[in-house]
């Protein structure tokens, strides 16, 4: 009976072993899952700004400096916000066209100045050249980014 016991805590212990060593095995390829699944959302589609700039304290109508459309995006957008009592900021984004065909706005947007963001976003942008312009009836700072998606 003696002998029968040592033989089942052998074998007991052997297979114990057996699959300790195949634990790493097994864990192997959930590790590498999981940093596929983190390189892969590295590399997702994300809103990226371009250029983030603050306005000093003006009234009435000004405008940024231009800015390239990187090559590939097709989605852009001016966010833009400022601060203040019962007044108002309207955005336009405008692009250039080809060939001297002129300026055009590609989209325009209106929203108070209560320090929360406004978005005016183009989806289709297919011009190199783009700035924004700013109309405010109060004397205000404006923060505005401009972003692509990519």
């Amino acid at each position: 009976m003696r002998l029968t016991n040592i033989a089942l805590a052998l074998a007991t212990t052997a297979s114990g072993l057996a699959l300790a060593t195949a634990a790493p095995a097994v864990a192997a390829p959930a590790a590498h899952s999981e940093v596929s699944i983190r390189a892969s959302a590295a590399a997702m589609a994300r809103w990226q700004t371009q250029r983030h700039e603050s306005l000093g304290p003006s009234k009435g109508y000004f405008t940024t400096a231009t800015w390239q459309r990187l090559s590939g995006v097709r989605v852009m957008q001016v966010k833009a916000r400022c601060w203040g009592n019962d007044s108002q900021i309207e955005v336009k984004l405008w692009f250039l066209r080809r060939y001297g065909g002129g300026e055009k706005v590609a989209k325009s947007g209106k929203w108070t100045c209560n320090g929360k963001y406004g978005i005016v976003r183009i989806s289709n942008a297919g011009h190199s050249m783009y700035w924004a312009s700013f109309n405010l009836n109060k004397k205000h700072t404006v923060e505005y980014w401009v972003q692509y998606y990519k």
